[in-house]
């Protein structure tokens, strides 16, 4: 064979290898990329939540211990078409009830609630929900009677639930419940099965009547968030005092930079949600 050729040879066999380095290292860069994205303050507006229901089978034990996890906080999801996208969070209450945000349930959606959801495994555990109850004075454009109960259906599933308590007493103490989420390459968040819990004070109402123009009264709270750093725009709660249930989200903030948030008081509520789910 003659040297030219062989030297083609090799010249070639050297740019292929080096092709292929060049790929690998592409690829590493738009990994580091991508998991610098999930760093980054999690809560962009751009990021969408999204939920990928699978309804992969749970073992007993998972099962389980889904029933330690208290106060149980259910996550709600809606579709229009073949994306199940997040809507907003819900605290069980008298077992086969939900409470949650009136502004939660949009019309012409098929909503679900999920009870559990592993993004790492693929595993969603969710429940129909059958029907809806809005406040009968609750009004989109303004952030009053923003209240709502769902039933579940709970005809084929285990009962491995422990509902919240609820009554008309008020609370100092109260913290927030944060379902985590993760946040992938193209711009969206999924829920993991991580929870947090954030002390959140309760404070002057003219403080949310100062950030959002809303007039306050005994039917909502105003929280206080300031001594976190973390972004707090999406949707998150409810809020807590030990066992009770205290209020669900009706204006959370727009931006990073706002430290205060609307919540429904659940107390204020209670003989309407009591009257509200007799019959059902």
């Amino acid at each position: 064979m003659k040297t030219s050729t062989l030297a083609g040879i090799f010249i070639a066999l050297v740019m292929f290898i080096l092709l292929i380095i060049g790929i690998v290292q592409m690829s590493k860069f738009a990994e580091h990329k991508g998991h610098s994205n999930v760093n980054q303050c999690p809560h962009k507006l751009s990021q969408r939540h999204v939920i990928s229901l699978s309804e992969h089978h749970l073992n007993r034990s998972v099962m389980m211990s889904l029933g330690d996890r208290f106060p149980y906080v259910i996550a709600i999801t809606r579709n229009a078409t073949n994306l199940w996208t997040f809507a907003c969070f819900a605290s069980v209450i008298l077992m086969q009830w939900i409470v949650t945000s009136a502004h939660c349930r949009v019309a012409g959606y098929i909503h679900r609630a999920i009870l559990f959801n592993d993004f790492a495994h693929n595993q969603t555990f969710a429940f129909p929900i059958l029907y809806w109850r809005l406040h009968e004075k609750y009004n989109s454009s303004l952030a009053k009677y923003d209240i709502a109960v769902a039933k579940l259906n709970l005809q084929n599933y285990e009962p491995v639930m422990r509902p919240a308590v609820f009554d008309e007493s008020m609370v100092t103490d109260v913290e927030a419940s944060v379902w985590k989420t993760v946040a992938t390459m193209d711009k969206k968040l999924y829920l993991t099965n991580h929870f947090d819990k954030y002390e959140v004070r309760i404070t002057d109402p003219g403080k949310c009547y100062e950030s959002y123009g809303v007039p306050v009264d005994d039917s909502i709270i105003c929280i206080d968030t300031s001594i976190y750093e973390d972004c707090f725009v999406h949707e998150y709660g409810p809020i807590f005092s030990g066992d009770k249930v205290v209020g669900i989200i009706a204006v959370k903030p727009v931006d990073c930079e706002m430290k205060v948030a609307i919540f429904t008081n659940i107390s204020y509520f209670t003989n309407w949600i009591l009257r509200t789910t007799y019959d059902g």
